[in-house]
């Protein structure tokens, strides 16, 4: 599913697709990726094996430290945030790795995520009737 995705936003990049009407259906799309990328990557979570564990372990310590979401991120010391309420501790379920991280990772992945791409898809499926397809104009 990731490369398709790839494959037809080079497509749209190349045609010019993006360009005037379509700037917002092409933020959809980058929307529609980077969830494709999120679901691609709690999928790879849920075998919970040795690579699963230390994925969650690099991505949510990642998390930890983005600006203003993350204690160790710049501003998070300025804005109150401690190990025990940033986005890292949201992510998990806790301050470890542990059956808390598996069940968010599950439901992110199975209930969350699937929803928004349903919610993105109708919205650029929309676009593309309301704007016409490349090839219309």
């Amino acid at each position: 599913m990731v490369i398709t995705v790839m494959i037809h936003m080079y497509r749209v990049f190349m045609t010019g697709s993006y360009k005037a009407p379509r700037e917002f259906n092409w933020l959809i799309g980058v929307g529609l990726l980077v969830l494709t990328l999120l679901l691609s990557f709690t999928g790879y979570l849920l075998t919970w094996d040795q690579l699963g564990v230390w994925a969650i372990t690099v991505g949510t310590n990642m998390a930890g430290a983005t600006p203003l979401l993350g204690h160790e991120g710049p501003f998070g010391e300025q804005l109150g945030m401690t190990a025990h309420n940033d986005v890292r501790f949201a992510l998990l379920g806790g301050s470890s790795v542990e059956k808390n991280a598996l069940l968010r990772a599950y439901v992110w992945h199975c209930i969350a995520i699937p929803l928004f791409v349903a919610l993105l898809i109708g919205v650029h499926l929309w676009r593309v009737r309301k704007d016409g397809f490349s090839g219309s104009l």
